[in-house]
């Protein structure tokens, strides 16, 4: 009778040593992955915002803006480094893809950050200003113009954006809006002044981006007329996420009331020119980098509450020292939180949803 225990297989030699490289290949060949993990929350209430030609007030405390750190696009990532960062829970693994283009360098990527931390700058200017009252002007400027549009060779990095179908706008944003409801192919008439002189109207058939929608293929920035200067300068920090903390620091730097209170506040968020909120990457690290900051007041823009669902787990594994995460959607609204007393009930994510 013959035995039904059964036999080991026997694995061939070659095959062993195809699967031992490709396990080895894995861990140490490159990926194509970045790591998020948290930065450095930086005060702007000391020598960060310098603001000329007009009376300004001391503060207390601490205002900061908050960072993540992001492996630069050149960097050597291998599986090991991936597999070690998904075992943190302070860290986070992307696809290289979703935070720089194909093809982008570190040249590139700095001098992409440093533009929007320069727009971010002037946004923030003009929404404090607009706040307390002061009355702008603004003209706007076109900063960019991509070669693969029609707008190429038509408009010029310079020209000032008169109208658009003989409609005046006082945004980019507002201008995307109205381009929403617009689809590729179509003519749009835009009037532009070249060289403070030359006006030129011009036709130009709107482009098609991957996901269908219609636009120009033009950057434009605001260009204000203060009424007096104000530097913001910030080291080792790139990009729009700082827009509404500048704002606030700003107002404080501007009223006789102080607005921190010797309290230890920071956040993020992008900010318009009028003052809107808007969302930010990498919330979850920027909090965390902050509550070990010991941050009591955290201000997160209102869309990025979605993402802060297991947030708190993540803050009460590690021993929370009672930070207070407040969605806000404005800036008036993050100037009203900070002016209510330290022991207010303060909105929360849950509490808006």
């Amino acid at each position: 009778m013959k035995s039904l225990l059964p036999v080991p297989a026997k694995i061939p030699g070659p095959t062993k040593l195809v699967v031992a490289t490709l396990i080895f290949a894995a861990f140490f060949i490159k990926s194509p992955y970045v790591i998020l993990s948290p930065g450095n929350p930086q005060n702007i209430l000391g020598p960060a915002i310098t603001i000329s030609g007009t009376k300004i007030y001391p503060t207390t405390g601490k205002l900061s803006v908050t960072s993540v750190m992001v492996t630069d696009p050149d960097s050597y990532m291998t599986g090991f480094d991936v597999l070690y960062a998904w075992m943190s829970d302070e860290r986070a693994v992307m696809p290289r893809v979703e935070i720089y283009p194909q093809g982008e360098s570190v040249e590139d990527s700095i001098r992409a950050g440093v533009q929007e931390m320069t727009d971010s700058q002037v946004s923030a200017t003009a929404a404090a200003l607009g706040y307390l009252g002061y009355e702008l002007n603004s003209k706007l400027i076109i900063s960019q113009v991509n070669k693969q549009t029609n707008a190429y060779k038509v408009l010029k990095v310079g020209d000032e954006v008169i109208s658009l179908d003989n409609i005046k706008y006082k945004s980019q944003s507002e201008i995307a809006r109205s381009l929403d409801e617009k689809n590729p192919g179509q003519i749009v008439s835009i009037k532009v002044l070249r060289s403070g002189s030359q006006i030129i109207e011009e036709q130009i058939k709107l482009s098609a981006r991957e996901d269908g929608s219609a636009y120009i293929g033009i950057g434009i920035t605001n260009k204000y007329d203060f009424p007096f200067e104000v530097k913001i300068q910030l080291k080792e920090t790139g990009g729009p996420s700082g827009g509404l903390i500048f704002a606030l620091g700003i107002i404080d730097k501007l009223t006789e009331q102080d607005l921190i209170r010797s309290r230890n506040i920071a956040g993020t968020g992008t900010i318009s020119t009028s003052g809107q909120v808007g969302p930010i990457g990498g919330i979850a690290e920027k909090i965390i980098g902050a509550e070990k900051a010991g941050v009591q007041v955290f201000f997160t823009p209102v869309q990025n509450c979605a993402e802060l669902v297991d947030i708190d787990q993540i803050l009460k594994n590690k021993g929370p020292k009672g930070m207070k995460i407040v969605p806000v959607a404005t800036l008036s609204e993050a100037v009203s939180i900070l002016n209510m007393p330290n022991n207010a009930q303060y909105p929360s994510c849950k509490s808006i949803a």
